[in-house]
Order: C-alpha cells, then structure tokens, then sequence
C-alpha cells in the first residue's frame, strides 16, 4: 500500500477529507525532514508506543573495528542509533489468521 492509497483508504473509512488525512499523516511521520512527531520523539530518545499497533523505539550499536573489502584494511566503525520497531500482539494475531 503506497502513502496516496493509504490517505485515500483513511479518508474513506473515518470520512474526513483526504487533505485533512494527509496533513495528520505527514505530521506523524515526515521522515525526511525529521520533523514529525514519531521522529522527534525518538531524538529525544523517548518510545513511541501506538496500542494494538506497536511501539517506535532506538536501538544503539556498539563501535567496532571492520575490514574495507578492498584493501583488507582494518576501518574504525563508531556507534551509532537507527530506528527499531516491535508490534503489538494484536498485530501480530492479526497476521495469523
């Protein structure tokens, strides 16, 4: 389901308008700009948790040492954060049936 179909499918099912859904979807998630709310939470390292869909939360890896394929040189990786998602059971019951 792409991001249209999906604002198209929201505006039908609750009955607001598709520009309205946009604009709600947008502020929620605006991953490029990491401006929207899910994002800004998880700067601030805080959970987002949406109940019966899952929560957003960060995951840290640790720094390490790696290899550059090309000339076997050992590289410093620093740590760093990413985005880390777990869904709810109700999500995960959903996807059994």
């Amino acid at each position: 389901m792409t991001k249209s179909e999906l604002i198209k499918a929201l505006s039908t099912t609750t009955g607001i308008a598709q520009k309205d859904v946009r604009a709600i979807l947008e502020a929620l998630t605006l991953p490029k700009a990491g401006k929207g709310l899910i994002a800004t939470c998880l700067k601030r390292g805080e959970r987002a948790v949406i109940s019966g869909f899952g929560t957003f939360y960060v995951r840290e890896r640790a720094a390490r040492k790696a290899r550059n394929p090309r000339n076997g040189k050992a590289v410093k990786v620093s740590k760093r954060r990413y985005p880390a998602f777990k869904p709810a059971k109700s999500l995960k019951d959903a996807l059994k049936k």
